[in-house]
């Protein structure tokens, strides 16, 4: 069936369902059980903390979209990087390694490989965090809000596209409580969780102990080589304290305690080159892998909020401390361009960062003309990456007069240490007022001074021990080998010394200003216009693994070369205008938004480009490849639209979409082609997208709930996402448009103690190349004079989702 076909399809059924609902909620109820009354017919009120306080979805003069704890509860929203499901125009990713965490939205793709900041700021209870904290398990949550637009003046942290905030449950102080909720799948899916509530002092001192244990097979990629079955192993345990000695004080304390291991093959597809494997194609979900890699993860992270009120003022602190360790030990050889032969990477990364943030404001009155905030951050991140990888040297794969990938040497390979120590510490000054002419139209103008000190250093060098197949007639030795061996017919086994390579380091004061301007109009208490105008600024990121070593011709290195491994500092102006409209007497809801956003020095990374080597062992350079990154100037237009629709008692439905166009703005970029007389890297004026997401995304929503007996209402539900076709993936691949559908159906109580659900994801099992890479994969060390350079034939991809059916059992009691 044709991708059309299926997103025809499935329209067709969710329209389907649309109309027989309707027929049946036109219909009277049995007499044994009662439907809701006429007066609960409204989408009801979803509070938010957009701007560091309680207020309604409706009132917040920017775009938000809030996933509560019940869609993810009735949507079975496991991980965090379903929550784009239900958000469009945002796209969270782990990447098939698990650990390359990134969030991009509002016409920017954000990869983690470029080694700067997030474009998304992250937030565990107010406190920010490292992606991987929350990209690894999502358990016990209260809410989570995407905030979209610059983001810095209000929260701790400058991001120029958005941030994303996860708010965890709280203890209840008056009443005992939990709840346990298991899902099983078809795809050896196992996930349990849980929570307890305790009041040990009532209505002062409350205790919250939650958990989760998810096990699964990842994405299900198998090896054609290897018969272990990918497999993923979550576990964590959150406890938190909240105490409240009167209204004018309280104090909430988390800590999670969390491990992570993964292990799992890289998906291709391709021809293969004939001796390593079989014709592929993306649907298979294949790998030529010889062996798994293996990621190993461990968390800690707690977070202390504490609020106090007195003479109409709130004094406020929010702190966190983090530390993260990863050990990842990632097999290289994706393409199986060694048969029978491990490749790896080895990376071990231990993080700290801890983050202070103290704040006082007045507490909002009717009759206060102006409200003011002032406050201070600070934050410091310690990380140190040991990186050692595999090296190979004329001679690897035996004779360099004629290399084979079947005849392998080890002692022809070294390894290349990469050590990067980095430092950030962060101060910032911030504060805002806030003018309301009268009950209607609010001004607010909000800055923060940054003080950003950063140490940043990348150590490289080839370790000794290994051995390069030299020809014997370009050593002074009268065509023999003097003291060195010999493996192979005129070449001798010449020792690799231990070699620094140039590193890209950085050492940098810099002291940033940002702002934001908001003016909102209520027309009615059902209608709002607002207007938004704010900045950001990104660090520059010191860019690791581009080799740029002495030309013995001229003795310097490259400075093109140079300039892309430190890049300049980032900023960019945004502009949004927007309304927020309640309909049909709370019903339904129509809430728009318009933005453009300028950027000087964008961060992006190219697919694979060849340049120029000098690596102290020949005068003449080898090619390689790298993906690049690079700071170009762009501009990114777009909107969101966000309908709600309480159609009757039992069924509502919801309907979004995002749209955002973003450009370079004929920026230099690292290119393919002829490389100039003189030049090392190749630059092109570039117009190419900011993004990797297709232009625009929809998602929808529906439930239909109706009494089946008494006290138990049966339910069915819809999630789904439309992705129209995309050619800004990457130069190898246009993806064609597609569509997911989940559908969820079953009964719950009415009181909402118990719900059992079976479900289908991908229900109709959509089939769509998602990513594949632009070139074949290679072994690191080709391109290197004598070493082997035939092309794989494999190339990196990802697929759809698999088709997912289980069930859902959630039981609470008490608080829950």
């Amino acid at each position: 069936m044709k991708t059309r076909n299926r997103v025809a399809f499935a329209t067709a059924s969710l329209l389907t369902l649309a109309a027989a609902t309707a027929v049946h909620a036109a219909q009277p109820a049995p007499a044994e059980a009662t439907a809701a009354p006429a007066e609960d017919v409204t989408l009801g009120e979803i509070v938010v903390t957009a701007r560091r306080r309680s207020e309604s979805l409706q009132q917040v003069p920017q775009s938000v979209t809030a996933v509560t704890a019940d869609t993810l509860a009735k949507l079975n929203l496991k991980n965090f990087d379903d929550v784009s499901a239900v958000t469009p125009g945002l796209t969270l990713s782990t990447g098939n390694n698990g650990y390359a965490t990134a969030a991009s939205t509002r016409g920017v793709s954000f990869q983690q490989e470029t080694s700067a900041s997030p474009t998304v700021a992250f937030y565990l209870n107010d406190a920010p965090v490292e992606t991987p904290v929350l990209f690894q398990s999502m358990f016990d949550v209260g809410q989570v809000e995407v905030l979209r637009g610059p983001q810095g003046t209000v929260r701790g942290i400058s991001a120029p596209s958005g941030a994303i905030t996860l708010t965890t449950r709280r203890p209840n102080l008056s009443e005992y409580g939990g709840f346990l909720n298991t899902t099983l799948t078809d795809l050896q899916g196992r996930n349990l969780q849980g929570a307890i509530n305790l009041p040990i002092i009532n209505d002062v001192l409350g205790v919250r102990l939650a958990g989760v244990i998810d096990q699964n097979d990842f994405d299900g990629v198998r090896s054609v080589n290897n018969a272990l079955r990918p497999q993923q192993t979550t576990s964590a345990l959150r406890a938190s304290v909240a105490y409240e000695p009167s209204d004018a004080f309280n104090a909430y304390v988390s800590y999670m305690h969390l491990d992570k291991e993964l292990e799992s093959y890289a998906q291709v597809q391709g021809p293969g080159a004939g001796y390593n494997g079989p014709a592929i194609e993306s649907k298979d979900r294949l790998s030529v892998n010889d062996g798994l890699s293996h990621i190993k993860n461990h968390v800690d992270v707690v977070t202390a909020q504490v609020e106090s009120r007195i003479f109409g003022q709130h004094l406020s602190y929010v702190g966190s401390y983090a530390f993260q360790k990863l050990y990842a030990r990632e097999n290289v050889d994706r393409g199986n361009l060694i048969p029978n032969y491990e490749v790896y990477n080895i990376s071990y990364v231990p993080q700290e960062r801890t983050t202070h943030e103290i704040r006082l404001a007045s507490d909002p009155a009717p009759d206060r003309f102006l409200d003011y905030t002032v406050g201070a951050y600070y934050s410091w991140t310690s990380t140190d990456v040991d990186a050692p990888q595999p090296r190979v040297f004329p001679g690897f794969f035996g004779s360099p007069a004629s290399p084979s990938p079947f005849t392998i040497n080890p002692k022809f390979q070294t390894q290349l240490s990469i050590i990067s120590p980095s430092r950030l510490e962060e101060t910032s000054f911030f504060g805002s007022l806030t003018a309301h002419f009268g009950p209607d139209t609010e001004l607010s103008v909000g800055g923060r001074q940054i003080i950003a000190r950063t140490v940043r250093s990348t150590n490289l060098s080839l370790l000794s021990g290994g051995f390069a197949a030299t020809p014997a007639s370009v050593l002074p030795f009268g065509g023999g080998c003097g003291p060195f061996a010999s493996s192979y017919a005129g070449f001798c086994d010449a020792p690799v010394p231990a070699t620094p390579i140039p590193g890209a380091n950085k050492r940098a004061l810099d002291r940033p200003f940002i702002y934001n301007i908001s003016l909102s109009h209520k027309f009615s208490p059902d209608f709002m216009v607002y207007a938004n105008h704010g900045t950001s600024w990104r660090a520059g990121p010191a860019v690791v693994g581009i080799t740029n070593g002495v030309n013995p011709a001229t003795g310097t290195s490259d400075p093109v070369l140079a300039a892309l491994q430190v890049m300049p500092n980032e900023t960019s102006r945004s502009y949004e205008l927007g309304f927020k409209s309640t309909l049909l007497d709370g019903r339904a809801r129509l809430n728009v938004a318009l933005f453009r956003q300028t950027f000087k020095n964008l961060f992006i990374r190219t697919e694979p480009v060849q340049y120029l080597v000098f690596d102290g062992r020949s005068a003449t350079p080898s090619p390689t490849l790298f993906n690049f990154t690079t700071a170009v100037p762009a501009t990114i237009e777009g909107f969101d639209i966000d309908t709600a629709l309480q159609i009757t008692p039992e069924w509502n439905a919801t309907l979004a979409v995002s749209y955002a166009d973003g450009r370079i703005d004929n920026g230099l970029v690292p290119c393919n082609g002829p490389i100039p007389a003189g030049q090392r890297v190749r630059l092109c004026p570039s117009s190419g997208s900011t993004s990797r997401d297709p232009l625009w995304t929809l998602t929808m929503t529906s439930e239909y709930a109706r009494p089946v007996h008494d006290n138990i209402d049966g339910f069915v539900r819809g999630l789904f996402n439309y992705y129209p076709e995309n050619n800004r993936r990457s130069t190898a691949l246009v993806i064609d448009d597609y569509s997911l559908l989940n559908l969820y159906a079953g009964v719950r109580s009415q009181d909402g103690a118990w719900e059992v659900s079976l479900f289908a994801k991908n229900a109709f099992k959509t089939d769509e190349v998602t990513s594949l890479d632009a070139n074949a994969f290679t072994v690191s060390g080709a391109g290197t004079p004598g070493t082997l350079t035939n092309s794989t034939g494999y190339f990196g991809t990802t697929f759809t989702p698999r088709r997912e059916v289980g069930v859902n059992v959630r039981y609470a009691f008490g608080s829950r």
